[in-house]
């Protein structure tokens, strides 16, 4: 395979797996930021410089395939562990989490107020 070609596998993976649309390899990779771990960005944008190489014919003996083919791996591995569903329920929860644990510390400091003013 080439360096285009893995370049579009890892990007369709991103757009597919992280709900991201992109134009090309290094605008998703810049889309993702946090969501991707820092060795996965590392790898993306080492494919996406990979990418503009191969099209010069000088540049394209500096590539090295082995690390490209290695690195294509590792993403497409780590990319198809992420389920979108359950990164959506993760997010929906955390929230609901924090609105609910506020909510319990307005209601404890109402009810301290209202015993600290003998109301209760």
């Amino acid at each position: 395979m080439t360096a285009k070609t893995y370049a579009e596998d890892i990007k369709t993976l991103i757009e597919d797996r992280l709900r991201l649309k992109s134009r090309s390899l290094s605008h998703a990779i810049r889309r993702a930021g946090r969501l991707l771990p820092a060795w996965a960005r590392r790898e993306a944008r080492f494919i996406a410089q990979a990418e503009t190489m191969m099209a010069h014919p000088k540049l394209r003996v500096r590539v090295d395939e082995a690390k490209l083919a290695r690195a294509h791996a590792d993403l497409t591995n780590y990319l198809r562990t992420i389920d979108p569903k359950e990164r959506r329920k993760t997010r929906v929860l955390g929230i609901l989490g924090t609105v609910s644990f506020n909510l319990i510390v307005i209601v404890a400091a109402f009810v301290t107020y209202l015993v600290w003013r003998g109301f209760v």
